[in-house]
């Protein structure tokens, strides 16, 4: 039978964190307990010392301690790297057995219900994890990688913020181990510097791989219990709710900014609606005239033109071509209304009769005489009074004494823009 190995920390009596002196105290101290000299024929003494000797001898090298350190647990066990592993690591915590959902009972707090099965395997984790930091030589568990990962799985009670803090946290698990155990060649074989720097690249990809494989199967873990959690069962049912509720709120909203919206237009289309026709009012009221109503003939608008006596009325037959039908229908009204009073007055006073026959007869006179000279009156009334000649632009609706200032106008931009927007709303 192969006796078990021990561990050199142990044979010098001395903590995982000692330093050289007392590492070197701890030496002279076993030293001078087990020499041959003092135990002459003594081979448990004998065995004991050379014992006392191989472990000072590796804790007094710095780098045969780090490599110890960092493989202790399987050097314990007898395991030499580039050998198979046919023995697990006391510390790593196998999670496979608890991928199904047959390892639990039940949601409740008891024993074998989901919160205490898996309450006791995160912390089974936690505890293989400390003591696999502890082992490879450190100390403070403060420094541990993963020292902030939630130690309290909680039960059915528990509210929902520790609970979502517990999953985010693990779900991004990363071992704190050195996997050292992994190793595929030892360093301390190696014939030179370069060979070993080759056997210390091929062993850190082989610690790499072994860090993934371990990381990959606690989040696999920690995916299928969160899926199976029924705090997180209600949770997704109440986040579900509330975003119905949100988008029917927010539906609602849209339709109401929507209604509001279209009201506004109207409001606002009525509102304009109003002031045209409050703007159309004073444009009447202020006899303001749109240019498209104009006529060319009525030249008159401007103040300019003097019309002779041909375009006057002969006996009050000929209509005036300012009038409207509307003017010309009231003065015939007028007309019959005084011929109807003409003919009473002459009725009850024939003195009267006399003398408006007398006048009516020396108006026709003079029409007569006025048209019969009509052209004689006209041309000797033009030589002896000229009348001043007017230029005026009908767009912006204003005259001009001499036809410089006309032409300066048509030149200048105001006139221009007023040309091009009735060029636009008439085109």
């Amino acid at each position: 039978m192969t006796p078990a190995i021990r561990c050199h920390y142990d044979i010098l009596g001395v903590p995982r964190d000692a330093d050289e002196r007392a590492i070197k105290l701890g030496y002279r101290k076993l030293a001078l307990q087990f020499h041959p000299d003092r135990n002459f024929g003594d081979e448990d003494a004998g065995r004991e010392f050379r014992l006392v000797q191989q472990a000072y001898e590796c804790l007094s090298d710095i780098s045969e301690r780090k490599y110890y350190d960092q493989h202790r647990e399987s050097i314990l066990r007898g395991f030499k790297p580039g050998e198979e592993q046919d023995f697990d690591i006391d510390f790593i915590f196998d999670v496979i057995p608890f991928h199904f959902s047959g390892c639990y009972v039940g949601y409740g707090d008891g024993k074998g219900a989901f919160f205490a099965v898996y309450g006791e395997v995160f912390e089974q984790i936690l505890k293989g994890e400390r003591a696999g930091w502890v082992g490879e030589g450190n100390v403070d568990e403060t420094e541990m990688s993963n020292a902030h990962l939630p130690k309290i799985f909680g039960n059915g009670s528990s509210d929902w913020k520790d609970v979502s803090n517990f999953y985010s946290s693990w779900g991004s698990f990363s071992s704190c181990l050195s996997f050292a155990w992994a190793d595929k060649y030892d360093p301390r074989e190696a014939e030179s510097r370069f060979v070993r720097r080759r056997i210390d690249d091929e062993n850190l990809k082989a610690r790499k791989v072994a860090r993934k494989e371990r990381n990959d199967e606690i989040i696999a873990l920690v995916t299928f219990v969160k899926r199976s959690d029924p705090r997180v069962k209600a949770a997704k049912e109440k986040s579900e709710k509330k975003k119905i509720l949100m988008e029917k709120e927010r539906k609602e909203k849209t339709a109401r900014r929507r209604e509001e919206t279209t009201a506004a237009r109207e409001a606002w289309l009525q509102e304009r609606e109003a002031e045209m026709r409050e703007a159309e009012k004073e444009d009447i009221n202020a006899g303001r005239v749109r240019l498209a109503d104009l006529d060319d003939s009525d030249d008159d608008y401007y103040g300019g033109g003097r019309k002779g006596r041909k375009g006057r009325k002969k006996k009050g037959k000929q209509k005036n071509r300012w009038s409207s039908d509307e003017e010309d229908e009231d003065d015939g009204a007028n007309n019959e209304t005084s011929d109807k009073i003409t003919e009473e007055d002459a009725n009850t006073n024939n003195q009267t009769e006399g003398k408006k026959t007398d006048a009516l007869d020396a108006l026709d006179a003079l029409d007569d005489l006025s048209l019969a000279g009509d052209d004689e009156l006209s041309e000797s009334s033009f030589e002896e009074e000229p009348q001043p000649k007017i230029w005026k632009c009908e767009f912006c609706k204003k005259t001009f004494k001499s036809e410089a200032q006309f032409e300066n106008h048509l030149n200048s931009k105001k006139h221009k823009e007023k040309f091009k927007k009735w060029q636009k709303n008439n085109s």
